[in-house]
């Protein structure tokens, strides 16, 4: 016979277990920021399709403006951002069907120069549920609530660099951040996404273009933001803005983001700047090219290395490259690797020597972000050429493996369910197992070009194409 105390802790244990159920069927489907969750590109939902494409498993398919931000997606809306007739937009759709909600524009203040693939829509929004903060590098940054009404707005100075800003915005708590790194005066702003007011603002001096996005951490609880760019990755207070620890030993130019997973941050990057170990002095280029005798080099002057990255070299864009200029652009093509490090976060200072747990020189890619999953890194890189590590040690899976679908990769991977989705340049999907060797499950080509990284929630995998945003789900094709 059960006491009274016995039955009442099996009350409160049910009464326990009723609230986390329906809590936990309550709690909206989430995407809320480029990757989705904390950033890792990981969905915690059920089942989402390996087979799908025009024809197959289609749930919806709507036009949308052109633009390379990712779905941002609470409860049942999904947010985008687009450039159309020279407006930049945000669009608000209903994620059941497609719909548009709503639409909203600004107006460039100066459209930013950028590469000829690049938008003036490449950063993803970012919610918290109540707030949307969005960011174009021709405005600034601009925040609405669920409903369309404009909560506030911060106009910011168009980025300094050759292709165009692509980073995006992430939340930490009510704290928004964004990393400008660009070819002089980067920086790391932090606003209150309540009201659009600047908490801290602090320089990044050395940092040259960058298009990481920054990553809150630890993620549930986050006392730090963790910034990859050039030759360093920095964790700075999320109070503050001050600096906490580096470690040194990135590529000149940081596009992929850090990623966090297994109590480590992981970061990766590729440049054709790393490895340059030999780089003609400025007195001998002035020698070759220096027509008129100034001791600068316009670009007409300039050959072999200062012609091929002039953009690159000329800090302020005053179409002359100086000695002091070429000299510190050398002196970090000389210092940039190609990488993969897995770091143990904390200390104070420069923990190189102390906190990178392991470090792999071959299969970093370019622009797609690495993926933590189920205790292996992966890192898929231009050509279709994929690897996975163990998370802990480092130890090799596979390394620069094909998965069958060439051409470059622009969008990072994303995963859940066992396996993962990562999407060419030219469209096609490829889906893989999660496990120690590649095992390719299917390939989708889509018939169209997409640079903008996945989204999967609930089940159903959302793809930005260059013009149509689709929804894939196994439900569809019962």
């Amino acid at each position: 016979m059960l006491r009274p105390y016995s039955l009442a802790c099996l009350w409160l244990l049910a009464a326990v277990s009723w609230a986390l159920a329906h809590a936990a069927a309550a709690s909206p489907a989430v995407w809320p920021q480029f990757r989705g969750p904390g950033g890792s590109g990981i969905s915690p939902g059920g089942p989402w399709p390996t087979h799908f494409g025009p024809r197959s498993n289609l749930v919806w398919k709507v036009p949308v403006p052109s633009g390379h931000s990712s779905p941002c997606i609470w409860g049942e809306r999904i947010f985008l951002t687009g450039f159309e007739s020279n407006r930049l937009v945000t669009l608000a759709l209903d994620r059941r069907n497609g719909r548009l909600l709503w639409r909203r524009e600004l107006e460039p203040v100066k459209l930013e120069r950028g590469a000829p693939l690049g938008s003036p829509a490449t950063a993803t929004p970012a919610t918290d549920g109540q707030h949307l903060a969005v960011y174009f590098g021709s405005f600034g940054l601009a925040c609405y609530s669920f409903e369309g009404a404009e909560l506030w707005r911060k106009p910011l100075p168009p980025p300094i660099t050759q292709h165009g800003p692509g980073t995006s915005p992430v939340l930490a708590g009510h704290r928004l951040i964004l990393q400008c790194d660009q070819d002089m005066d980067s920086y790391l702003l932090a606003v209150d996404v309540r009201t659009g007011q600047t908490l801290w603002r602090t320089d990044r001096p050395g940092f040259r273009r960058g298009f990481s996005t920054p990553l809150p951490w630890p993620a549930t609880a986050p006392e730090l933001v963790v910034a990859a760019g050039t030759l360093r990755l920095i964790a700075y207070d999320l109070r503050q803005g001050t600096v906490r620890w580096w470690v040194r030993g990135l590529p000149n130019e940081m596009v992929a983001s850090p990623i966090a997973g297994e109590d480590l941050i992981f970061v990766a990057g590729w440049t054709h700047g790393a490895g340059v170990s030999r780089l003609p002095s400025f007195t001998q280029l002035l020698q070759a090219g220096d027509r008129n005798a100034d001791g600068q080099l316009s670009q007409a002057e300039a050959t072999g290395p200062a012609r091929a990255h002039f953009g690159y070299i000329d800090a302020d864009k005053d179409g002359l490259i100086t000695r002091a200029e070429y000299e510190a652009i050398a002196a970090i093509f000389n210092a940039s690797q190609n990488v993969c490090l897995a770091i143990r976060p904390g200390g104070q200072g420069d923990v190189t020597e102390s906190m990178v747990v392991w470090k792999q020189t071959r299969g970093s890619p370019y622009v797609p972000t690495p993926l933590c999953y189920e205790g292996r890194v992966y890192l898929v890189k231009n050509g279709g050429l994929a690897s996975c590590f163990d998370a802990r040690t480092g130890q090799v899976h596979y390394l620069e493996e094909r998965l069958g679908a060439l051409g470059d990769y622009y969008a990072s991977p994303v995963a859940g369910a066992g396996k993962l989705c990562a999407v060419s340049h030219q469209g096609v999907a490829v889906v893989f197992e999660a496990g120690d060797t590649l095992r390719v499950l299917a390939r989708n080509p889509l018939g169209e070009q997409v640079l903008a990284t996945p989204a999967i929630v609930d089940g159903t995998l959302y793809i930005r194409s260059k013009t149509s945003l689709w929804a894939f789900t196994e439900s569809a094709a019962r």
